[in-house]
């Protein structure tokens, strides 16, 4: 499989690594421009500016699987042509959702698979001068992102109370209940003292926190006599971007769903717009 690398040379370099241990990777490009059609089986595309998902788009047009990493973008409209693009393609699109691709959370996933209760606390420390909403806000988007890819985008009712300073939101609570009585919750605040960041999930059966600054997770459950037994899990947080790589290949070689796909993307953007919609009122 010949894949190219389109972004700037440091950061392509350290992603050449990660395919390079792949035996199904017969040969890496790295390139500033996009491909020519036919030339390349999949691409992983670095860009964060105001253009990649143009870049996406041309991408899928050429036929092109294509990994994009950076924030999460919520353009709407052009998500939901991205996503219909892909359909009739038939390629293979991933965007790089580190909570939903973070090896804890891929495990959390497989022990419980729908969670009747999510409950989200991040707390991180921003320095006094100069702010960017927009990169203040990427901290709980991506929190709802991933609670929508747990639970899905059937979101019967949401509540969010932002916490604002002359205009400028550094916190905001947040209440998502489903229209099958299941309920997550984020409590974000960008006034921590040092990072935190929690997940915690539960169902009739057991419950799992993570902490996912250093993917440790803790799993509970009750045995046979009523004792409540704790199961400890380590993963290795400088892993993520290796283990994307591996199942972006992985979908493409069996056909499958990416582990963030172009209709997951679609569905966090509905989602947040609806957030935004409220939280614009204060």
């Amino acid at each position: 499989m010949k894949i190219a690398i389109l972004g700037e040379r440091n950061r392509a370099t350290a992603w050449e690594k990660h395919l390079r241990k792949l035996s199904a990777i017969t040969e890496v490009l790295i390139t500033s421009s996009i491909p020519e059609k036919d030339s390349v089986d999949a691409a992983i595309l670095l860009d964060n500016t105001d253009l990649k998902l143009n870049a996406l788009e041309q991408l899928i047009k050429l036929g092109i699987h294509s990994y994009l990493v950076s924030h999460l973008p919520l353009d709407e409209k052009a998500l939901e042509k991205i996503h219909h693009s892909a359909q009739e393609a038939d390629v293979r699109v991933q965007f790089s959702h580190w909570p939903s691709l973070a090896p804890a959370s891929l495990w959390m996933k497989q022990k419980v698979k729908k969670p009747t209760l999510i409950q989200i606390k991040r707390e991180v420390k921003i320095l006094s001068g100069a702010i960017d909403q927009t990169e203040i806000d990427h901290h709980w988007v991506d929190e709802v992102a991933w609670i929508i890819k747990v639970l899905g985008g059937n979101v019967h009712r949401i509540e969010a109370k932002p916490m604002t300073i002359m205009k400028l939101r550094l916190g905001l609570n947040i209440t998502m209940r489903y229209e099958d009585s299941s309920v997550a919750s984020v409590q974000f605040s960008a006034l921590g003292g040092s990072n935190i960041h929690q997940r915690t999930i539960s169902d009739e059966y057991m419950a799992i926190d993570c902490d996912a600054v250093h993917q440790l997770v803790h799993l509970y459950r009750v045995n046979d006599f009523g004792n409540l037994k704790e199961e400890t899990k380590k993963f290795d947080p400088k892993s993520t971007a290796e283990v994307s790589v591996l199942q972006f290949i992985k979908s493409i070689q069996i056909e499958r769903d990416t582990l963030f796909n172009a209709y997951d993307a679609l569905q966090t953007s509905k989602i947040v717009d609806r957030i935004y919609g409220q939280i614009q009122k204060y």
